[in-house]
């Protein structure tokens, strides 16, 4: 669900350091993280746990990661050369490792272009005789971004902000259908026609950090812009505006300045930033970790109506939890649900997020069962074609095949 590289051009420099702020700019999207790093001519590889309280990277001039468990490490070597690949998607990370082991850069390029199962996904790889190369498939589904600090080193992430976090200049997106490769002394950039960016619209929904670039989209005014768009949907008064905590509060400030209505604080959380819906646990961890996300503000609520705004809807936990204790802490008057995405009905093909379809309340219940469920007075959805309009100036035609208009 999220790739680094960062290469020194210097071999005395450490990359795993660098990369450990990387890491943890992509630790938002999973709770493992595999690696590899170069050290002279020689690879090491391993797992961390970004969210453990201490954990570091080995020393190295080179490193490679990826987020599990959408991301995974390929190894291979050919005639004593060894080689490393991260990567998303459909493509096999250990068969371009070997290709990289074993071929010379312009043929692996041209194998990669081939093959038609890379054409949705993202990888990058180093070698043991101290080469890179990145990669983004044709189809633009996995945004990967290129930056660097000054001559020194050179980054790409799969979002801007890993870059930034690592001290680096985000530069600009891969296109469809591009790859680098380089080495201390050599850089090239190989691509090839017809690619689309059809990045994935869950990119910009959820899955980004708002103070990262996806495809040169601002995300934070992407999801502020959405929460204005459906607030013109939603003809009711409120009272107040409440953002679920943390993902969708640029929706709801956006929201609520096109309301003119008081964005309020409603929850106080123990355990930072952490993405419950995302987080390989069970139902009970999952109602528990809910329960120190979202521990309630008291006496700012009391008979009023609230509009509760959220990124997204997948199972409905999250949401009704924070009403049920809106309702049960703080009595609240009338709740109005205002979700600032479509709705999600299925998982993704390409596996950019690991969603089980038997779960996804929108795809089981209309909008009058939805409410029901969450002891909710009214629920409002953003329209697909709002979210396509804004992207549309970009340039971008985003995969919404989870979504539904």
């Amino acid at each position: 669900m999220g790739l680094l590289l960062s290469f020194f051009f210097e071999k005395d420099q450490d990359a795993g350091r660098y990369s450990y702020y990387g890491i943890m700019g992509l630790r938002h999207r999973g709770y493992r993280v595999s690696y590899a790093v170069l050290n002279g001519d020689d690879i090491e590889v391993g797992k961390v746990n970004p969210w453990s309280e201490r954990w570091s990277l080995p020393k190295g001039y080179a490193v490679i990661a990826g987020v599990e468990p959408t991301a995974s490490i390929g190894l291979a070597s050919h005639n004593g050369k060894k080689a490393a690949v991260a990567s998303e998607g459909l493509c096999d990370p250990e068969e371009i490792a070997k290709m990289l082991a074993s071929s010379k850069i312009d043929e692996t390029v041209q194998k990669i272009f081939s093959m038609e199962k890379n054409d949705s996904c993202a990888f990058v790889g180093l070698s043991s005789e101290g080469e890179f190369i990145a990669y983004r498939g044709k189809n633009g589904i996995r945004p990967l971004s290129l930056g660097g600090y000054g001559f020194e080193s050179v980054y790409f992430a799969t979002e801007s902000a890993p870059i930034t976090l690592m001290g680096g200049e985000y530069r600009y997106d891969l296109k469809p259908g591009e790859a680098v490769y380089g080495s201390r002394t050599f850089f090239e950039r190989y691509d090839i026609k017809g690619g689309k960016r059809t990045t994935s619209l869950f990119e910009y929904i959820y899955l980004a950090r708002p103070d990262s670039y996806v495809d040169g989209v601002n995300v934070y005014l992407f999801r502020k812009s959405m929460g204005a768009r459906v607030a013109r949907r939603h003809d009711a008064n409120v009272d107040v505006v409440v953002g679920v905590p943390e993902t969708a509060l640029p929706y709801a400030l956006g929201y609520a300045e096109e309301k003119g209505v008081p964005l309020e604080l409603a929850f106080i959380s123990t355990i930072g930033r952490i993405r419950t819906a995302l987080a390989p646990i069970s139902q009970e961890e999952r109602l528990m970790a809910l329960s120190l996300k979202l521990n309630p503000v008291p006496n700012v609520f009391e008979g009023k109506s609230i509009a509760i705004v959220d990124d997204s809807v997948v199972t409905g936990l999250t949401l009704k939890t924070v009403i049920h204790r809106l309702r049960r802490i703080q009595a609240v008057k009338e709740v109005h649900v205002i979700v600032s995405s479509p709705k999600i009905v299925d998982s993704c093909p390409y596996g950019v997020n690991k969603l089980d379809p038997k779960t996804l309340i929108a795809r089981t219940l209309d909008d009058e069962k939805i409410k029901r469920v969450l002891d909710a007075d009214e629920l409002v959805w953003l329209p697909l074609e709002d979210a396509l309009k804004y992207l549309e100036s970009f340039g971008i035609d985003p995969c919404r095949r989870c979504m539904s208009p």
